[in-house]
Formats: structure tokens, C-alpha cells, sequence
């Protein structure tokens, strides 16, 4: 036990009351809502989330649930409300079905509408902007009118079609089933609004109905009720009170992923990988069959056939909730593994920083012929920024109100230090795409200014943005990427290099390794690349070749940072922005880890694969920086690269990594350890912090076991982490991998201190 036990000792001193010592005695989850049965509670519109109650009118009549309607009766029919979004339900009745109004035609009335309040209140609005433009200002009064007008028509249709409206049962949930609640006057009284029509629920003479504005038959009281419906939901299969607080010396603890792609769906053009992290109808349409994105039996899914099975021409099932049969499985990459039940039970593992990056490539959303976003990156970003946002939110929803969820975006050290400590997860964002700003390069010349650079980085770091990579796949207008990877396969190097042709107008420049690795990162000088130093670097550089070419076993790409590198690499360190040195080409990162030097500034290596010098390792320990392990092996492998990494922290100084999945960002996760039939993960096994007991994790009709299935998706690395301690060396290793999360804050401190 030695140094693990004596350091997590530390830790629970002062957290007894939040549970550190877990078990079934430990406290109840603090902002635990009330429980369907209990008498007298008080419940708003927030912590009703997840709970089954029975509707009542205000002359205690009951909404009742049958096979083909729904009636006002004596008798009371339980109700689930499942949250769609903050303030919004999904309600579940006892049949399995959703109360709703009916789709049959596929532009419906209720769409209609909708439909056109929305061109009412667009042509009012341009009433309003028309009016301070001095040549349309004769125009202003008419717009509004023509815009008021088709309100007060849309109003008055509204009001004579809402007898004609009644909810019925759905068999499938779609926003006609989702409501709206809104507190009323009367204690747990509430209005159910439908969220398309805009229109109340109301019951008038015991028949259901919808109206245009409150009136005191749309008022409802919830009683809580039993005898719900199951909801479709992945399990946590988890139980315990996750720690909060810190040490005695004001130290978080926990694990930091530095490297995840929560929004890897929405990237590449949004229909090469499948799967959401949430969806507001449910996990059955979150993870879904992928034959819409995919094909029949998966022919289509060619990238995810090809990183699988080694054939992009093979196929792949498609099932997905309930049965998964298929997917998710480590090998698969273009299939989601971040549903946020998975994540959450991730959370309650010990994890405490998310380093979510938003990922991009023009090149291959342009290849790829399935697609429904636009190839731009930058929008790309804010895309799944925009999804990210909406995941707080929905988390939220489903713990009972705004801020009480456990996934909390944060956009400083300090808020972040109160999330953890809180005993939440802190969410970091940051970027990860082949141009950044849009700076691409072709045949030399870059695509943007120093003054563009200046201002998309103020439009990005005002949408959140703390967390960035200069470099990615391809070269750009900052500098040269890292090549020697792609030279170990000589196909993948092929496809690369092409990429790079597509992109930049030119092949990847290489040379040998030994005299790049040699020098010191203070000799290594930033250099223009116009079209006449382009030329002659490509000519004295071949393009690479495989390492099987002797002479050429070890090869790095030949082009440093530019000048613009250098001017983006200051102004990300004055903005207060943490640069991201893998990906980079080793003259480029010798020149970063140069500068930040001088700057007295840490970096991050985010889901490094191997601990050595040609990685410059030792200059980003000795610089304050993290470096975090790519966990894409079993478990004794992790072990291994933390004993490593170890190593190089000087005597005295406790060593910290975190993991850098990469998941959903196409890179395989590890699959089960080979001697795990004779020594498996024993189950169920508690946290390393012993606060949460973990059993197998079920999703539908899949369980998911850590020594058949691999780290499947997200919500097995707790799993991993108990294997992990299982391994010679293993508890040591953990303790490091739970220093990271108060590493990562004390290296963003220093970033922010910098900041000008």
C-alpha cells in the first residue's frame, strides 16, 4: 500500500463527511430530490426531473392513461417526466407511451403553426431594423403591420383550431411530445405548454384540449405517484457518494482526461462517425441504429470497417440501443463513446478535469461524401461548442435544476478549483484542427495576418476557448506538423502526405532524425517559408519515405514554426491560453518549449504515446508542464508509462500524468488485458477513493465487462483504474494518475498569471 495508501489517507481526513470512505454507509447524494410517495414535498419545475407522479386538476380529477387516449377520471395514472431539456419533459405514461399530439401528416398543423409565428415575428422584427436605416425608414411601418397582422391572424387560428387538438399517445417522442412546465399560483401546481404549438394544455367538461393563453383549467397539480413505466436509460451500475472537498493543504484531488472529443459526432461534416452524447428524446434515439449514417450492414461505414478489421470493404452490424451487438468496442472509431451516462459514471470513478477539444479537418470533410455541416472548421468549433453548452444544460435538467449538475463548463482555474472541490466535474475547452483561425498555408504563403490571428483568437476566447493546438495532422500556417508516426505505415503515410498535398499545395518535407533530436530547443530559430524557401526546403528534403528505406529508418518533417508561429505562440501565452505540444514536428515544439522557457510558461502533452527525448519529455517536466498517457493499451502499459514518466520528476517532487483518451477523435481505446481470464478485475470493486462501489456497466441489453470487452466506452475506465491497481507498481501509478486534476490547475494559474 505504502505511498498510495499514506497519500489517500491524507485525502479522507477531511472528507469523512462527504463519504470518502464510500460503502453503504455512506451519506445520501447531497441535492438528491424527492422521491416518488413521500407527502407533503415542495417540487418547482426543475426537481420534478426523473420522477413519477400522477396529474390531478385543481377539482382532483386525474389525467388517465389508456391504450388509444387519454381521459379525466377518478382514478390516477402514473406519469414519468423525463427531461428534455432545463424546464421541459418527455411525459412517459404507464403504457410505455409518450403523451403527446399527433404527426400523421409530415408538415402538420401544429408545425404550420409554428411555422408561421416564426415568419411574424421575423417580418415585425425587420420592422424594427428597417426603421433606423435612414433609405428604408418609409418601409419600417408597413413590415411591422404586415408582421403584426399575420400574429393576430395566427393567434386567432390558434384559438379556433385548439378544441380540434387533443393529446394522444405516441409511440415515438418527438418535440409534439414534449412539454413545457410552468409553475402556477397553487403549491406543486403547474401549466403543461406544448413547446410547438405554443398552446396550453386544458380540460374543460372532462375532455382534453389545448388553448391559446392561461386560463384556470390549465392549471394541473403533480402528486407523486409508483408504478411508472421504465424510461430507456443507460445504468450507472455504480452506487456511493462521489468525494468532494480537499487535502488538508487545500489540493483537489482526482484524474484529468487532457485529451477528449465529446463532439466528435458533429465533426468532419457530422455523418462520418454516429452516436450523440445525449439527445433530448432519450438514448434510443441518441444511440440509435448507424445504417442512416453507415449503410446496410455497415458498408458504407468504410473508415471505421478499415480501422477495425484492417478492410474497408468488410462490414460491421449496426444495432444499436438496445442490443448493441457491435458497437461501441474499442476498435470502433466512428461510433460514439462519450454518452454522458458513460461519462458520469466516469465522474464518480474520480474523475475531475475534462479537457474536451473540438476537433476538425476540411480535407477529410471534404473527401467524405456523407454529410450535413459545413466543412469551415472554425464553424465546425462552434458547433460543437454549441453541443457541449447544450450537454450542461441537459445535465442539469436530469439533476434537478440550472448549476446542480455534476458536468460543469468552466472558463478559469479558480471557478474550476470551486467546481472540484464541490466534488464536480470541471470541463475545459479548447481546440484541436488542422487550421487554426482558419490560418491555413498553400505553397508557403499563409492565409491569414497577424491581425486576423489577434482577432479570431479574442472571438474564441470569448466563446470559452482556453486550450489550444497550433499544429495538427497537416502543416499550416504556423509551422510543421509531426510526420515520423506516419512513417512506420507506408499506406497511411501515403494518405497523409496526400492530405498535406490537398491541403497545402505541397508533400511533408523530411529529414533524418539524429540532427534534429540533438539540438537543443534554444538553437532551434523560428524561419519564413515563401514560395522560393519552400522550394528549396522541398527539394533538399525528399517527401517521406517508409522506415524500411535504409538510411531513412527514423525521419522528422524538415519545417519548423514560421514567424507566424512565433506571433501566434505570443499572443496565445498573453491571452492566457495553454498551448498543446503534441501533433507538433520536433523543430516546431523545440522552438515552443524555447520560448515558453523564456516566458517562464508550462505546456501540455495531452495524450502522448511514448516518454522520450525525441518528445522533448524531459524540457516539459522541467518547464512545470503535464504530460498525460494515450490509454490505448491494457492496463499494465499504463502502469509502465507513468513509471516512466516518473522518472524524470527530480527527487522530492511528487510526479503527476493524466489520461488523454483521444475517444471519439477516430483513435482506438485499449482492449482487454491478455492474462484477464486467469486474473481478471474481480467485481463488483470500489473506487480507488472508496467512496463508490462499481459493478458490471449495463447499457440496454449489453453488460459490459472490462476483461471481455476492453474499455468499450467511456464509463470503463473507472473499471480500468481498478485494473490498473491490480498491476505490479499499479498503486503507486494511480496515486500519480489522481494527482494530475491539481497538477492541471497549478499549470493554468501559471498561464493565467502571464496573461496580459
Amino acid at each position: 500500500m505504502g505511498q498510495f495508501a499514506t497519500y489517500f489517507a491524507r485525502l479522507c481526513a477531511p472528507l469523512l463527511l462527504a463519504g470518502c470512505l464510500g460503502g453503504d454507509n455512506a451519506p445520501p447524494t447531497p441535492g438528491s430530490r424527492v422521491q416518488p410517495g413521500q407527502s407533503n414535498a415542495r417540487f418547482d419545475q426543475f426537481s420534478i426531473a426523473n420522477q413519477c407522479f400522477s396529474v390531478a386538476t385543481v377539482d382532483n380529477r386525474f389525467l388517465n392513461a389508456s391504450d388509444s387516449a387519454y381521459r379525466v377520471d377518478v382514478a390516477p395514472s402514473p406519469f414519468y417526466f423525463k427531461p428534455s431539456r432545463l424546464g421541459q419533459y418527455l411525459l412517459f405514461d404507464s403504457n410505455a407511451s409518450f403523451f403527446g399530439l399527433s404527426n400523421s401528416n409530415p408538415f402538420n398543423q401544429a408545425q404550420l403553426v409554428q411555422f408561421l409565428r416564426t415568419g411574424s415575428d421575423f417580418l415585425s422584427g425587420l420592422g424594427d431594423v428597417s426603421e433606423v436605416i435612414e433609405p428604408l425608414k418609409p418601409l419600417s411601418d408597413g413590415v411591422r403591420q404586415a408582421g403584426e397582422a399575420l400574429g393576430d391572424a395566427i393567434d386567432q387560428q390558434s384559438a379556433e383550431s385548439s378544441s380540434d387538438v387533443t393529446p394522444t399517445p405516441q409511440t415515438e417522442p418527438s418535440f409534439l411530445t414534449v412539454w413545457e412546465i410552468i409553475p402556477a399560483s397553487r403549491e406543486n401546481s403547474f401549466r403543461f405548454k406544448q413547446v410547438v404549438t405554443q398552446q396550453f394544455l386544458t380540460v374543460q367538461d372532462a375532455e382534453l384540449g389545448l388553448v391559446s393563453s392561461e386560463a384556470d383549467s390549465s392549471v394541473f397539480v403533480l402528486q407523486p405517484a409508483s408504478g411508472c413505466a421504465v424510461f430507456p436509460e443507460a445504468e450507472l451500475n455504480a452506487r456511493g457518494t462521489p468525494f468532494k472537498g480537499t487535502t488538508s493543504s487545500g489540493e483537489v484531488v482526482g484524474w484529468v482526461d487532457t485529451h477528449i472529443h465529446i463532439g466528435g459526432s458533429e465533426a468532419l461534416g457530422g455523418k462520418l462517425a454516429h452516436g450523440r452524447p445525449f439527445h433530448p428524446f432519450g438514448i434510443t434515439k441518441a444511440l440509435n441504429s448507424c445504417q442512416a449514417d453507415h449503410g446496410p450492414q455497415g458498408t458504407l461505414g468504410v473508415l471505421d470497417n478499415l480501422l477495425a478489421t484492417g478492410s474497408p470493404v468488410n462490414q460491421h452490424a449496426t444495432d444499436g440501443w438496445p442490443t448493441f451487438s457491435y458497437w461501441p468496442n474499442p476498435k470502433s472509431q466512428t461510433h460514439h463513446q462519450t454518452y454522458y451516462m458513460w461519462m458520469k459514471r466516469a465522474w464518480m470513478g474520480g474523475q475531475r478535469i475534462m479537457v474536451n477539444h473540438f476537433v476538425a479537418n476540411e480535407v477529410i470533410c471534404q473527401v467524405w461524401p456523407l454529410k450535413e455541416h459545413d466543412c469551415d472548421e472554425m464553424e465546425s468549433v462552434k458547433l460543437q461548442r454549441q453541443l457541449l453548452l447544450d450537454l450542461e444544460e441537459y445535465v442539469d435538467a436530469q439533476e434537478g435544476g440550472p448549476g446542480k449538475g455534476w458536468f460543469r463548463i468552466v472558463y478559469d482555474s479558480a471557478t474550476a478549483r470551486g467546481v472540484i472541490a464541490d466534488g464536480k466535474l470541471a470541463v475545459v475547452m479548447g481546440i484541436e484542427n488542422e487550421k487554426l483561425f482558419n490560418c491555413g498555408e498553400f505553397m508557403g504563403m499563409p492565409e491569414c495576418t497577424e491581425q486576423q490571428v489577434l482577432e479570431r483568437l479574442d472571438e474564441f476566447y470569448a466563446l470559452g476557448i482556453r486550450s489550444v493546438f497550433p499544429l495538427h495532422i497537416f502543416d499550416n500556417a504556423f509551422g510543421g506538423t509531426e510526420i515520423s508516426r506516419f512513417t512506420k505505415d507506408a499506406a497511411l503515410m501515403q494518405v497523409f502526405n496526400a492530405g498535406n498535398v490537398w491541403e497545402t499545395g505541397h508533400p511533408f518535407a523530411s529529414t533524418t532524425c539524429e540532427e534534429i533530436d540533438a539540438a537543443e530547443p534554444s538553437t532551434v530559430d523560428s524561419k519564413d517559408y515563401g514560395l522560393f524557401e519552400l522550394a528549396l526546403l522541398q527539394l533538399m528534403n525528399i517527401p517521406p519515405t517508409p522506415e524500411a528505406v535504409p538510411g531513412r529508418e527514423c525521419q522528422r518533417n524538415a519545417r519548423g514554426l514560421t514567424k507566424l508561429g512565433d506571433f501566434l505562440i505570443d499572443a496565445l501565452a498573453k491571452k492566457g491560453v495553454i498551448v498543446e505540444t503534441d501533433h507538433m514536428g520536433a523543430l516546431s515544439r523545440k522552438r515552443v518549449l524555447a520560448m515558453m522557457k523564456e516566458r517562464g510558461l508550462p505546456v501540455v502533452s495531452g495524450h502522448s504515446g511514448t516518454i522520450s527525448a525525441a518528445r522533448d519529455s524531459q524540457g516539459i517536466v522541467d518547464l512545470g508542464g503535464l504530460i498525460s498517457n494515450l490509454p490505448d493499451k491494457p492496463s499494465p502499459t499504463a502502469v509502465e508509462y507513468i513509471q516512466k514518466l516518473s522518472a524524470l520528476y527530480p527527487p522530492g517532487k511528487a510526479p503527476a500524468s493524466g489520461f488523454g483518451s483521444d475517444i471519439n477523435g477516430i483513435h482506438q481505446q485499449a482492449d482487454p488485458r491478455p492474462d484477464a481470464s486467469e486474473t481478471p478485475l474481480v467485481y463488483p470493486f470500489k473506487s480507488p477513493m472508496g467512496d463508490v462501489v462499481f459493478d458490471r456497466q449495463k447499457t440496454g441489453e449489453r453488460v459490459y465487462d472490462l476483461n471481455t470487452d476492453g474499455v468499450a466506452h467511456y464509463g470503463l475506465y473507472p473499471d480500468y483504474i481498478a485494473d490498473m491497481m491490480l498491476q505490479p507498481g499499479g498503486k503507486p501509478a494511480v496515486a500519480t494518475l489522481f494527482r494530475s486534476a491539481e497538477a492541471y490547475l497549478q499549470l493554468w494559474e501559471k498561464v493565467e498569471k502571464f496573461k496580459q
